[in-house]
């Protein structure tokens, strides 16, 4: 992208559309702070997953695991960026990928239970590293780099918030159904395999698994489909149950009173 040309105002706007553009494309960050989020919801004991915590304490905890998440790789992304730091490439990826794996058993087994918000912020350094890769490539000038830090993470904030946002409903409703554990586990399962295949690719083995992640996380609609889906469905269950349970308490009030 050519920031040399055109306002300031226009190079600002083209750069909050590549940070959210780049996040949408970087799959591996956003399955990191959902699978992260995915046992949000639930509370821990004996070192197991157990029941549903409340709407308000679920809520509570993702955003924080998610503030959390967006000052560690903001932090890390400024300082990176304006330092010029100069650091290899596939340690960075490689700590992300392994990120992932430690997100994924956290959600089969709770491995840092009410730590999330921490775990969340210190991993987030190391992606907020991998942003500033983007920016070094542009090779931008001192006057240029701090306003396009700005938009650039800018964008990635107003995409990821969107997205949180977005799987929000789905993460509490779904915590509260007979199909949570096994979705749970589900989800767990299919992040780690990617994980581990990204892991072993980023040391240096390529293998099948990363690149059939790498080929799925290059398609975002549908992606974005399946999440849409997912938060109106548990929205629906849980305006359905309301009602259900509306009728039930007015034909238990209309016999009482007969």
């Amino acid at each position: 992208m050519n920031l040399a040309h055109g306002s300031t105002w226009s190079g600002f706007v083209a750069m909050v559309k590549l940070g959210g553009g780049h996040i949408l494309a970087g799959t591996d960050h956003l399955l990191f702070l959902l699978i992260l989020l995915l046992p949000a919801p639930l509370l821990a004991a004996g070192g197991r997953w157990r029941g549903p915590a409340g709407t308000r304490a679920a809520a509570g905890r993702i955003g924080r695991t998610t503030l959390a998440f967006t000052a560690g790789h903001s932090v890390a992304l400024a300082l990176s960026a304006l330092t010029h730091l100069d650091i290899p490439a596939w340690p960075v990826e490689a700590f992300i990928a392994a990120s992932i794996l430690i997100g994924a058993l956290h959600a089969v087994r709770p491995i840092f239970p009410g730590r999330e918000a921490a775990v969340a912020g210190i991993f987030g350094l190391g992606h907020g590293m991998a942003f500033s890769f983007t920016l070094a490539e542009m090779q931008l000038s001192t006057g240029r780099l701090a306003l396009s830090l700005f938009g650039f993470n800018l964008g990635i904030e107003l995409v990821q918030l969107a997205l949180v946002a977005l799987a929000l409903p789905a993460l509490v409703v779904v915590a509260r159904t007979r199909i949570g554990p096994g979705s749970r586990i589900a989800g767990a399962t299919v992040t780690g395999v990617a994980a581990t295949g990204w892991l072993v690719a980023r040391l240096g083995y390529p293998n099948p698994v990363a690149a059939a992640a790498d080929a799925v996380g290059a398609r975002t609609t549908p992606l974005l489909l399946v999440l849409t889906a997912t938060t109106l469905t548990a929205l629906i269950w849980t305006l359905a149950g309301l009602r259900t349970r509306s009728v039930r308490r007015c034909a238990s009030s209309g016999v009482a009173s007969g």
